[in-house]
């Protein structure tokens, strides 16, 4: 299952981990240099080959790592300071957060029996002619 984040540049639509974890950093570089990024910035040429690049370096930390740590991580105050994924010390701070996630015990998943809940094909009786021939001739099947 891989869970969608909401993108603060696609209008309100879904984007996969990677490409979230990428905004993040554009977001962070283009306000470190007092711009702004705009609505499917990843696009425009001068941002392209910023986006793609930190696409990449995305999908190769989420070999290693759960999504959630990278984004844990990329939240903690030094974290902030993060302006891209390459960064040596980066993995130092996923480690850490990834250890926090695997110690905490996973959510409870109910299981519900779906059987219980199966009412299976319902008939539904006709008033019609054949139907009365049916019920006198002994309920034969069609």
């Amino acid at each position: 299952m891989n869970p969608k984040y909401p993108s603060k540049y696609s209008n309100g639509k879904t984007v996969s981990a990677a490409q979230y974890i990428a905004e993040i950093v554009c977001e962070r570089i283009a306000k470190k240099q007092n711009r702004d990024l705009h609505y499917r910035f990843w696009v425009n040429e001068e941002w392209a080959k910023e986006y793609k690049g930190q696409l990449a370096a995305s999908y190769k930390l989420l070999k290693q790592y759960d999504a959630k740590a990278i984004i844990n991580a990329l939240q903690t105050s030094g974290g902030r300071k993060i302006y891209s994924l390459r960064a040596p010390h980066l993995s130092a701070m996923i480690d850490k957060e990834q250890k926090i996630l695997d110690s905490q015990p996973e959510p409870e998943v109910k299981k519900i029996d779906r059987n219980l809940f199966d009412k299976g094909k319902i008939e539904i009786k006709k008033n019609n002619i054949l139907d009365k021939l049916r019920d006198i001739d002994g309920g034969s099947t069609r």
